[in-house]
């Protein structure tokens, strides 16, 4: 396998932070949001990590999903704490 280009660890390393930052999220909003919502957000963001450690070198889908994921807790948490 050839080795990665410096564009693909540049994503993979902004897509790795996004992902930090949803798993921080998550667990930052346990005092805030309603039990069900932590513990599905938290089972799903393991699930997408597992998924996305595998396929790191397809870049614009772990970009895209770690991007999604982010945009998915602000979306609902803001519905459920309105």
């Amino acid at each position: 396998m050839a080795e990665p280009s410096p564009r693909q660890l540049l994503y993979a390393m902004v897509a790795a932070g996004f992902h930090v930052v949803v798993g921080v999220l998550v667990i930052g909003s346990v005092p805030l949001a309603p039990t069900w919502w932590t513990v599905t957000m938290a089972m799903v963001w393991i699930l997408v990590a597992g998924i996305l450690a595998m396929r790191w070198r397809h870049t614009g889908l772990v970009l895209a999903v770690s991007l999604g994921g982010f945009i998915a807790w602000t979306v609902g948490a803001a519905v459920l704490l309105a």
